[in-house]
């Protein structure tokens, strides 16, 4: 069987169609982050940024008195991810995981008045795929 070639369109045309059919497909990963600042008294977890499969968040305390507690980061079956024991007044520390985590669950635990701050930030990726004909 011979293929044929149809020669109907010009070569700037035809450069033209396919410019226009790669702008109009579009591929996206998006956070699903109904706020993306949640505030618990004097902790507060942000959703900065999804970038290259990552999602980076930001976890702020106040810590009045200074002393010593953890922050646990644990995927959405309750396996641990990260644990460090941090200390002083105003922590901030910018945090990342991978998107196909889904969900994490981010715990701040003050060791000496044995409190804690539990966050949850979940994450969807989408595809969407969108292709226009358009009659010129």
């Amino acid at each position: 069987m011979k293929s044929i070639m149809l020669n109907a369109f010009s070569s700037g045309k035809k450069t033209a169609l396919l410019l226009m059919a790669v702008i109009m497909t579009l591929t996206s990963a998006t956070a699903k982050v109904a706020d993306s600042t949640i505030d618990d008294e004097n902790a507060t977890v942000s959703c900065l940024k999804m970038e290259e499969g990552q999602v980076y968040f930001n976890v702020k305390f106040e810590n009045a008195d200074g002393g010593r507690f953890d922050v646990l980061v644990n995927d959405v079956n309750g396996d641990n991810l990260y644990r460090a024991t941090f200390t002083g007044k105003n922590f901030s520390k910018v945090f990342r995981a991978p998107v196909e985590n889904g969900k994490l669950v981010i715990i701040i635990r003050d060791s000496n008045n044995k409190t804690s701050h539990k966050f949850e930030l979940a994450t969807e990726s989408k595809m969407v795929q969108q292709i226009y004909v358009k009659r010129m």
